[in-house]
């Protein structure tokens, strides 16, 4: 927002479109975007159905990328760190890697009363998601531990350009190989998720 805001123009067409970006962030922020450091933030879409089938219709017409993730949790690793040149070279001091969560959850909406077999089945749904949204954030855990320990193990003889060249290299690596996890963690508990509508 501040490069926009900060962007000399005196043109009318580039001053509208500076408006319109500064706009476009403005909403952004009015949605509740990610605050872009460590934390969790929850969200929520609602649910109600009186059936079997409102049940589905509601999920797919209510749940997050257009009704296909029945939860999501959106994850950002922020590594906080230092260079610290010595005689022999430079070593990474480690504060923490944390995480940033934004983790979206259904929540029962409350209108007329419904069945039973309705009850079960949203306390059914809303449990297995929210299992499933928390193995995400352990697996986001272990891998932000590792990235820590990964970082605070590297040191680099021939200098601190060197290591924060290699620190990065070792960021972009553990966040591949913790995107696989959650890719297979997904692949296995698909068919469990599968079974809730």
């Amino acid at each position: 927002m501040a490069a926009i805001a900060a962007s000399p123009c005196g043109r009318p067409d580039c001053q509208a479109i500076a408006r319109l970006g500064l706009l476009g962030c403005l909403l952004l922020l009015a949605a509740g975007c990610t605050s872009g450091k460590p934390g969790t933030t929850n969200r929520s879409y609602s649910l109600y159905a009186e059936t079997r089938s409102g049940f589905a219709r509601s999920v797919h017409s209510r749940a997050p990328r257009n009704g296909r993730a029945f939860g999501l949790v959106e994850i950002t690793f922020h590594p906080d760190y230092r260079l610290a040149g010595a005689n022999s070279g430079c070593r990474a001091k480690v504060r923490d890697v944390g995480l940033e969560l934004v983790i979206t959850l259904p929540k029962w909406r409350d209108g007329k009363p419904v069945s039973s077999s309705i009850r079960h089945r949203w306390a059914r749904f809303e449990r297995t998601v929210r299992q499933h949204e928390m193995r995400h954030v352990r697996i986001a855990k272990a891998y932000a531990a590792r990235m820590r320990k990964s970082i605070a193990a590297l040191q680099s003889g021939t200098g601190c350009n060197d290591l924060a060249r290699r620190i990065k290299q070792r960021i972009t690596r553990i966040k591949a190989q913790h995107l696989r996890a959650q890719k297979r963690f997904d692949a296995r508990d698909n068919r469990r998720l599968k079974t809730l509508l």
